[in-house]
């Protein structure tokens, strides 16, 4: 849908509490960030509460040197700042800026319409310090930012989902193993949510809810031959499996997927302030809003005090979605033996 501004409105959560307006010049590079289940918005269920705009502008304003400023928050080459306690200045490399004003709710993003027609299709993962990709980062600080102030948490995670329902984050660093875990597992039967970004939200009962963004993964090109060629190409998990994809589900508990080629795949409980000081790292966010900050760690604490694990990844379980699996079912079944 556009409005009558030329705008599209796109709902990013189940109950549109947060959406995000892209003018009609901007949607082929805010395309490459965008879940692959948004909708485009008619008439929202309920009223949007959280607001990000994406606009293209002629000229931007000149703005004060930020240079010796320390960000709060310093995310693929985007520094966000806090220009005071309610607003935050997002800056990279590039033309491209942006500004969320905390308190309201809403961020906007200006995109110079020199960038704007050079660019639209920049590959983000080769170049995350062109327009492109800067959009793509200040479109994950506004959204974490914001979700933040609704209460919930983005989380730089996977999430899988097990044969009894429920969802288990997979949270780790980049090049941890959560895209090869999550595919691996849904070969195997399993149903995903996500493999790079998932929202915890509690629901009117109060049960932690992950609610995940689909994107194209990327996996080694040699997954499915079983062979590591360190080269890395993109999947659309929803056109393979996408029978097997899930929007929620009430969260069952928290791996943490590392790599070690050389050892047997083996799986490791964890006590809950580890799973915590883990959750909270996938959130570097959160600790940049005062405002939202403790009702956040309230809910990643929340979330670690279910059922964690260390999930060490062997060669024995690579493209082995059944060994994965077999690895994982005491766990994941309560069993701890």
């Amino acid at each position: 849908m556009k409005t009558s501004g030329g705008a599209h409105v796109i709902s990013l959560l189940h109950d549109d509490a947060l959406v995000v307006r892209v003018s009609d010049p901007l949607l082929a590079m805010t395309n490459a960030w965008l879940p692959s289940h948004v909708e485009r918005m008619i008439s929202p269920a309920a009223p949007v509460r959280a607001v990000i705009d994406v606009v293209d502008v002629h000229e931007l304003p000149a703005s004060a040197d930020e240079s010796s400023e320390s960000p709060l928050v310093l995310f693929a080459g985007v520094r966000a700042r806090a220009t005071d306690d309610e607003r935050i200045s997002l800056r990279g490399s590039s033309a491209v800026r942006g500004e969320i004003v905390l308190g309201e709710t809403r961020a906007r993003i200006a995109v110079p319409r020199i960038e704007v027609t050079s660019e639209p299709t920049t590959d983000v993962r080769t170049h995350p310090h062109s327009a492109a990709g800067e959009l793509y980062s200040m479109l994950t600080l506004s959204a974490a930012f914001l979700i933040g102030r609704l209460g919930s948490a983005l989380v730089h995670a996977g999430a899988v989902v097990d044969p009894d329902g429920r969802a288990w984050l997979l949270a780790g660093d980049t090049h941890a193993g959560k895209t090869t875990t999550c595919v691996s597992l849904v070969d195997a039967g399993w149903s995903f949510l996500a493999d790079d970004q998932v929202v915890l939200r509690h629901d009117d009962a109060g049960e932690i809810i992950a609610e995940g963004w689909p994107r194209h993964a990327h996996l080694d090109e040699g997954w499915s031959s079983a062979v590591v060629t360190g080269s890395r190409g993109a999947v659309d998990m929803r056109a393979r499996w996408g029978e097997r994809w899930m929007r929620r589900a009430p969260l069952g508990g928290v791996l943490f997927p590392s790599v070690a080629a050389d050892q047997p795949t083996h799986v490791a409980e964890l006590h809950a302030a580890t799973s915590f000081s883990g959750l909270l790292r996938q959130s570097p966010w959160l600790i940049a809003d005062r405002g939202a900050a403790a009702s956040v760690m309230a809910l990643l604490q929340c979330a670690a005090e279910r059922p964690a694990f260390a999930l060490s990844l062997g060669r024995d379980s690579y493209a082995r979605g059944d060994v994965l699996a077999a690895r994982l079912a005491p766990a994941v079944s309560g069993r701890r033996g």
